[in-house]
């Protein structure tokens, strides 16, 4: 008989939910995409019973297509969720929605943080709790909450995010996982909340809403009789804690102890490692990994993918035409292949890695330059900022295996340049849906499927197709100094207009 288990993975703009087979074959897959709201400034908000709507309504259909591709009626025996990590998703005592949700791209709390970092607040946080607020991080827009909107301070009863607050619909009961629960109140050292942290931001009147802590194969509810007619799915089916997604992503592909880094080419560049002691810097997030005694060191920024989709629409929208722009746009790239451009791009079109923030643009654009170059620099630009991170999370170079997920990574020009780039072996998984295996995985582990994460990724282990360090190495490295060299050079500029 077969088991299927089903993941659902929110993100910033799509809601996927898939059935998977417990050897982590995909069944079927449905998706809605989730309308950011953006009326305010620096505000990037969703509303949250619309996020759950369109949740339900991908479960419903990723089922009725794993039951009429199965020829039966498809039940799984435990679901899952992962999400978008960071933002706020709130609730008041009878378990509503307080106002609109702050996605992971939100940025309200930059003044506040400004204080922070003036004051020492950021520099005792990343020593207590592993990592520096950001503004998008809960512990600044709770901060800003209780500054800018006291009455909606005090209605708080629970503080959730992404994925706590879809399981929250699914089986009514607020709680949160291992991993998540480390995004800004837990203690480094202890890997619990602190109390400490919590009075440093000045948010100890909210202690009480801070939601249980389960591992993320814990079974955390069952699904309710509301949940089963807006989903399809049966009432009293076990649902796992979960995780943050972007550590699903790395489950999912394969990485569930130290020595391979894990990295995510999507709307932010992820690039995160498992270790097993805590370590701080300002260069990464030191979060839970997915037991007690494993930590995950996290170096993000919002430059990746998203501006290869920024291009295309811009600069190559008769590239759409086709269904796969890149298939027409490689032509162009081939063209090129031979051709020693310099041109320099910054992929900071949604935000940079660095303290002052540093705006996208293209260097070294000369008249004889064609959309093949560009789209190059565009492409190098992505790769050469998750390099920046994976230098900070990996200075020496340690770690030689790169697990590389995200939209870019199913093309193999992507992958040969990351290989180049990082002069690391890159290993890129077949199975697409990463994130919503990681969550499915859980709900296996949660139901007994899989004794644990070591036989799950057995017995669920992708196949790989790997890209070795070529030819290319040494005139990317030349690239990725000029690029460095760049960023430098703005830097020190902005500071000799801030000086006095």
């Amino acid at each position: 008989m077969t088991t299927y288990l089903l993941g659902l993975d929110s993100g910033l703009t799509v809601t996927k939910a898939v059935v998977f087979r417990d050897d982590g074959t995909v069944v079927a897959l449905a998706r809605r995409e989730i309308a950011q709201i953006k009326t305010i400034p620096r505000h990037v908000e969703r509303n949250m019973a619309g996020h759950w709507k369109a949740s339900a309504a991908a479960i419903r259909e990723a089922l009725d297509r794993a039951s009429a591709s199965e020829g039966t009626e498809v039940r799984p025996v435990a679901v899952s969720v992962a999400g978008h990590g960071d933002g706020l998703y709130l609730l008041d005592r009878a378990g509503a929605p307080i106002g609109l949700a702050a996605t992971s791209l939100d940025s309200r709390a930059q003044t506040l943080l400004r204080r922070w970092d003036e004051t020492g607040v950021s520099a005792r946080a990343l020593e207590l709790t592993g990592q520096r607020p950001f503004p998008s991080s809960p512990a600044p827009l709770l901060a800003h909450v209780r500054n800018e909107e006291p009455e909606r301070y005090g209605r708080i009863a629970a503080i959730l995010s992404c994925k706590d607050w879809l399981r929250y619909c699914l089986t009514g009961k607020a709680a949160t996982d291992f991993t998540e629960a480390s995004v800004a109140f837990t203690d480094i050292r202890t890997q619990r909340y602190s109390d400490e942290a919590l009075d440093l931001f000045g948010l100890s009147a909210i202690a009480g809403a801070l939601p249980d802590v389960l591992m993320p194969g814990d079974i955390a509810g069952h699904i309710t009789e509301e949940a089963a007619q807006a989903t399809g799915l049966v009432a009293g089916t076990p649902v796992a804690a979960g995780l943050h997604d972007v550590t699903a992503c790395a489950v999912g592909s394969g990485v569930t102890e130290a020595g391979t880094i894990a990295v995510i080419a999507g709307t932010y560049s992820i690039n995160e490692m498992l270790v097993d002691a805590p370590k701080t810097s300002i260069g990464w997030n030191a979060r839970n990994g997915l037991r007690p005694g494993q930590w995950m060191n996290m170096s993000v920024s919002p430059a990746s993918s998203a501006n290869l989709d920024w291009f295309v629409l811009t600069a190559a929208r008769d590239a759409l035409a086709g269904g796969d722009p890149f298939a027409m746009l490689q032509a162009e790239l081939d063209a090129i292949a031979g051709d020693p451009s310099d041109i320099i791009y910054l992929p900071y079109l949604y935000g940079s890695p660095h303290a002052e923030d540093v705006p996208a643009a293209f260097l070294g654009l000369r008249g004889w330059h064609g959309r093949g170059h560009m789209l190059r620099a565009v492409a190098e630009g992505i790769v050469f900022n998750h390099r920046h991170h994976i230098d900070l999370i990996d200075p020496q170079g340690e770690v030689g295996r790169v697990r590389l997920t995200g939209g870019s990574s199913r093309n193999p020009f992507f992958g040969q340049l990351f290989a180049d780039a990082l002069n690391r072996r890159v290993e890129v998984p077949e199975m697409p849906e990463a994130g919503a295996l990681g969550a499915a995985i859980a709900a296996g582990i949660a139901v007994g499927v899989y004794s644990g994460w070591e036989e799950a990724g057995r017995r669920t282990k992708p196949q790989l197709r790997s890209y070795q360090p070529g030819d290319e190495v040494a005139k990317l490295h030349a690239g990725y100094g000029r690029y460095c060299d760049a960023i430098d050079t703005i830097m020190k500029r902005r500071e000799e207009k801030a000086a006095p």
